[in-house]
């Protein structure tokens, strides 16, 4: 179960509430029934590994950057 309560906004104007609902938008949309593992926070971008070994990356505003 991921806490999304630690990802925060940085002192941005954009809230913790909006980047997790981008993420968690573009992952319903793109990746349906996916397990996140792990979410990393690193300086301005968000990296979510899921279980299938795909590595989304998102901007500090929660948007999606690209897949590895």
């Amino acid at each position: 179960m991921v806490n999304w309560s630690l990802i925060n906004s940085g002192g941005r104007k954009i809230s913790s509430a909006q980047i997790r609902k981008n993420m968690v938008s573009f992952m319903t949309r793109n990746y349906p029934g996916s397990v996140i593992d792990s979410i990393e926070r690193k300086y301005n971008a968000y990296k979510i590994q899921l279980i299938s070994g795909l590595c989304l990356v998102f901007d500090a505003d929660g948007r999606h950057v690209k897949t590895a």
